[in-house]
């Protein structure tokens, strides 16, 4: 049987849907809070709403060590694929709890319990940088930078735990998708880009970063496992694209007007100020933060082309196709 974490987001609900298509017993771990609404909008998409029953749900979470043991009881994989998503520096503690300690959890419990393989959903951001623009490969060394997100350093960290589990003896690959590119009904992770366009498209920068279909980072998940590779870390970048063409793409689907101004960065430094303070008076999660507004201007490009040659066959999907598909369903 195969445990999932983070089955209820964009990329667990993926992995389940493949694995369930694929003949596979799946088991997922969900905290109580957690809603269905992007699995079962995801599996209702894909016209497998019978499949959406086979799940066995779990209730607990990462930092549960009780209910996370007794989730892993006769699990031969473990697609560790929950984490926290925040560039909020507020959220420093909490993230590191999640990301960090709740990966050490898994990666103890699947030494512990004798788990065959472990496939850690890492991300780019764990990646670190290049001083020279140049490409972003898997044998970047991690430094120290005062721009790294909080976000980038909590994922650094739990990676750092799976290679110690590595050493130990675990099985294990890690996957450092880039910005994942998907759709359901949900306006959590990377799905708030679309919810952030509906409401105001009219700004764009220059920074680059690395794309991928959701479809694809289950794809390699499910078949580096079933091909047994082990010790090794992936980027799955497909497209290198600025802001500006992303949000373009989206747009022009939608039929509308492009992006006609430029967010300079003492322009997004102003707004992120001005929003921190709004969000502290209103309570909310304030929209853009010093550290999104940072990278919306860096450039930082990704080599995804490794995969391809580990795994027979596989191709990505362009972002001229997988673009356009995500915009047209949040068009509705």
């Amino acid at each position: 049987m195969i445990l999932i974490t983070g089955a209820t987001g964009l990329v667990g609900s993926h992995l389940a849907l493949q694995l369930l298509q694929s003949g596979e017993r799946v088991r997922a771990l969900k905290r109580r809070s957690s809603s269905l609404q992007l699995i079962e909008s995801i599996f209702a998409h894909h016209n497998a709403n019978h499949l959406l029953p086979e799940i066995e749900w779990v209730e607990g979470d990462l930092l549960n060590l009780g209910a996370l043991e007794d989730a892993m009881q006769g699990i031969t994989t473990v697609y560790h694929a929950a984490a926290l998503i925040s560039f909020e520096s507020a959220k420093e503690k909490e993230l590191f709890r999640v990301n960090a300690e709740g990966t050490a959890n898994i990666v103890n419990l699947c030494l512990d319990l004798g788990i065959q393989h472990l496939c850690y959903i890492s991300s780019i951001a764990a990646l670190g940088k290049t001083t020279d623009g140049s490409l972003v490969t898997e044998d970047l060394h991690w430094k120290k930078d005062p721009s790294h997100s909080v976000y980038a350093i909590s994922k650094y960290t739990a990676e750092r735990e799976v290679w110690r589990g590595m050493e130990e003896g675990l099985n294990a690959v890690i996957l450092n998708p880039g910005f994942i590119v998907g759709y359901g009904k949900s306006k959590q992770g990377s799905l708030q880009l679309f919810d952030a366009l509906k409401k105001s498209g009219s700004w764009f920068t220059n920074g680059i970063t690395g794309y991928v279909d959701v479809r694809d980072v289950a794809d390699a998940a499910i078949r580096l496992t079933k091909e047994k590779v082990n010790g090794k870390r992936f980027i799955l970048v497909s497209d290198n694209l600025t802001y500006r063409e992303v949000f373009d793409t989206i747009l022009k689907t939608w039929n509308r007007k492009t992006t006609p101004t430029f967010a300079s960065p003492f322009l997004l430094g102003l707004g992120w100020r001005l929003e921190k303070l709004w969000s502290f008076i209103t309570k909310r999660t304030p929209r853009i933060t010093k550290e999104t507004a940072r990278a919306a201007h860096e450039i930082n490009r990704f080599d995804g082309s490794s995969i391809t040659r580990t795994l027979t066959n596989f191709k990505y999907r362009r972002s001229t196709e997988y673009l356009p598909e995500a915009a047209a369903y949040y068009r509705q």
